[in-house]
């Protein structure tokens, strides 16, 4: 029931704050117009990620009000990250507003990145049970950035069809949720409950046809987020028991973004360039509706959520 309550709450904020969200947005011409790379063939608004925004901390509130009694977590890192989400979602804002160049958004992510890691945010190991049990030792700073950057990037590449991302990333968190019940961590119970909730109650609206996108100010700072909570080492463990299970899980996006950057330099094109040759894409021409490629990619994280919960079983020390 306590865990009730902070769904419920980010839930409800979002199915009911969204509609306003989307009327600021029009009255502000905050739009994503259709373009030759666009999918949509009207003109949508953006600022939808505010919604999301706004039921996380809905869910963050409740959290505050029931830990007194309940969840006795750590609020340090909840703090950290809350700062953090925060600057990023300033940034997805004033993209979505006016825009702001590739290599700005770039510096500002990796200045966000550094100070989540001076947070305590890092990634220090790689276990992969009967395979790999890695310590990054020097290493941990630059791989940590580079993970931060890069996963905040892919939540923001992958929004490229009504609900794809939205929907995504609603059930990683939810997936995310049932690792931290199989460790006993609240911290990673409640933030991916909230955020999962906001998620998939943002659905409602951004379903095709959507009547609004999340736009950067949700894809960015989602993505940091779950980067975050990738590498959030609990104080029962000496490592990072949530990194390869959360690899699993997001698969998609960041396959999708590694086969980008690794298109765009063979074909020797800007990496911050768009395109249209996502894996997306490819479902579109191969004639699947937008609703019907969604839907795979949806049973598609499903399944590999399914299997990084299998990879999460084997990690723990019997």
């Amino acid at each position: 029931m306590d865990y009730f309550f902070i769904i419920a709450v980010a839930f409800i904020i979002v199915f009911l704050i969204t509609p306003n969200i989307r009327y600021a947005a029009l009255k502000f011409y905050v739009i994503d117009k259709v373009g030759h790379r666009k999918i949509h063939k009207k003109l949508v608004t953006k600022l939808g990620g505010l919604a999301i925004y706004l039921g996380f901390l809905g869910g963050i509130f409740t959290l505050v009000v029931f830990d007194l009694l309940f969840f006795k977590i750590n609020f340090y890192p909840l703090t950290s990250l809350l700062i953090a989400s925060s600057l990023m979602l300033i940034l997805g804002i004033y993209d979505d507003f006016q825009g702001s160049g590739a290599w700005i958004k770039f510096s500002i992510q990796v200045i966000v990145s550094l100070l989540v890691i001076k947070s305590g945010f890092i990634l220090e190991s790689v276990f992969i049970p009967g395979f790999i049990d890695l310590k990054l030792g020097i290493f941990s700073i630059p791989v940590t950035l580079f993970w931060l950057v890069g996963i905040t990037n892919a939540a923001n590449l992958i929004d490229g069809l009504d609900g794809l991302a939205a929907g995504i990333i609603g059930i990683a968190l939810s997936f995310i949720a049932i690792f931290g019940l199989i460790l006993n961590d609240n911290f990673i119970i409640c933030i991916a409950l909230a955020l999962s909730a906001a998620s998939l109650s943002f659905l409602k609206y951004n379903f095709f046809p959507a009547k609004i996108f999340m736009g950067d100010t949700g894809s960015l700072f989602l993505g940091l987020v779950i980067a975050c909570l990738a590498i959030y080492r609990p104080s029962t463990h000496s490592g990072n028991p949530y990194f390869i299970p959360t690899v699993i899980v997001f698969f998609l996006p960041i396959l999708d973004t590694a086969l980008a950057m690794a298109r765009r330099l063979l074909r020797k094109q800007n990496i911050f360039s768009g395109d249209s040759s996502h894996i997306h894409h490819y479902f579109l021409k191969r004639g699947f509706s937008q609703a019907q490629t969604v839907m795979r990619f949806y049973l598609m994280t499903f399944v590999l959520g399914v299997m990084a919960l299998f990879v999460l079983f084997m990690s723990i020390p019997r």
